[in-house]
């Protein structure tokens, strides 16, 4: 696959309809043009594709329907894109940029691409204007901003050795997001250490670790802020006695105890801090802390209580990986209904991290709760994603089970 491919989903090169009477359409001879360079497009004609392009954009005159020529340039650049010419097709883009026929929108997000397509090509600088621009006109219209986009900004920031602006972006874009991007944090933490930042590096790594309680990069990283602020074994003992003689002080000791006993690899005890510290009211019963509780259970063995811990946290916000992760765990307990119900929840709130798999884990349900119908349906579009393999030997089950059922 073309390398720059994936660019072709944030704005389609197909962005035209046929001639109406509203202002923003293309003229009927274009529109049909338009359809004959598909056809050789998928033909991979590709040679006659870039000729028909050429002869649309230099051997007509536009001085009366410019929006006709700036759709035109739009689309030839994105061709060249999938071409791995990106260089080239950032050329065209932004000449249809700037005759300012498009509409606004489709200007807001041809400018966020030209941002994007510099920025993987190393042209920060650039890149970085463009993506500003982009940001800060998205901010005036109150337009969706693609959290992804945001944290570009945030990593362009960090390539020209820019942190605190850099911190910043990454912050917004993380703040901003309904799933757990690994990477983002990883900067976040990169870039709290590089200022100096050691509590927010620690914050970082907890978050980390909370999220991946196994990988032993990030609980070296945590264990190395805990020494930069000197948190050692003996502020530890200090902390677990407080915690027996009820003198804990703040939240950030329950936690910070809490984070240490997962660092330790003793979840069990790390779930006893939290839930003392949840049940007395000094840690505040918000998604992240309810989260980390559910992490220290998980590792402790303790699924139902896990899974009662998730589903609090699930009515506290519309992250999808939170009613995902419930629906593993009500998997793996046999409670195949309130696995369902956390999976269609997830799917709700926008999980797409991994497609079909949803499909796949619902369809594993309702074969268990013998609606094998409504099984095949699911099981098919799991299939439909890309995951034949998998789904194949249930589709065989089920059939064999109507067959000795009949």
């Amino acid at each position: 696959m073309k390398i720059f491919l994936f660019l072709l989903f944030l704005i389609s090169p197909l962005a035209f309809s046929a001639p109406s009477n509203t202002a923003q359409t293309i003229n009927t001879w274009v529109y049909y043009e338009f359809l004959r360079i598909e056809e050789k497009e998928a033909q991979k004609r590709y040679a006659e594709v870039e000729a028909d392009y050429l002869e649309l954009i230099y051997e007509n005159t536009w001085s009366s329907r410019s929006f006709d020529h700036a759709v035109i340039l739009k689309r030839y650049g994105f061709f060249l894109i999938t071409q791995d010419r990106p260089e080239e097709g950032l050329e065209f883009i932004e000449w249809a940029l700037r005759k300012r026929a498009l509409e606004d929108r489709d200007e807001h997000n041809l400018q966020y691409v030209v941002g994007q397509i510099n920025a993987s090509l190393g042209n920060y600088e650039y890149g970085l204007e463009k993506l500003l621009g982009w940001y800060k006109l998205g901010k005036a219209r109150n337009y969706d901003l693609s959290p992804k986009g945001i944290a570009l900004i945030g990593i362009c920031y960090a390539q020209l050795e820019q942190y605190e602006p850099g911190l910043e972006y990454i912050t917004i874009a993380i703040e901003s997001a309904n799933i757990f991007v690994k990477s983002w944090h990883e900067l976040k933490f990169a870039l709290h250490y590089r200022l100096g930042d050691f509590d927010g590096a620690l914050s970082t790594s907890q978050s980390l670790v909370s999220n991946f309680p196994r990988d032993k990069k990030y609980l070296d990283q945590m264990g190395a802020m805990y020494s930069e602020l000197e948190f050692d074994i003996k502020s530890l003992s200090s902390l677990e006695f407080g915690l027996t003689q009820r003198v804990l002080e703040n939240e950030r000791d329950y936690l910070l105890l809490s984070n240490f006993f997962m660092f330790k690899d003793v979840p069990i005890e790390a779930a006893k801090v939290l839930e003392e510290g949840l049940d007395n009211k000094t840690v505040e019963r918000n998604e992240d802390n309810l989260e980390s509780l559910a992490n220290a259970l998980i590792g402790s063995r303790e699924y139902i209580k896990a899974a009662d811990i998730l589903a609090e946290a699930s009515k506290l916000s519309s992250n999808p990986e939170l009613p995902y992760r419930l629906g593993q765990i009500e998997l793996n307990l046999s409670r195949w209904k309130n696995a369902i119900n956390s999976f269609k929840l997830a799917e709700k709130y926008g999980w797409d991290v991994e497609e079909g798999q949803i499909d796949y884990f619902i369809g594993i349900c309702l074969i268990e709760l013998n609606e094998l119908e409504d099984a095949v349906n699911y099981l098919s579009r799991a299939a439909e994603s890309g995951r034949e393999d998998s789904v194949a030997p249930w589709l065989e089950y089920i059939q064999y089970l109507k067959d000795t059922a009949g």
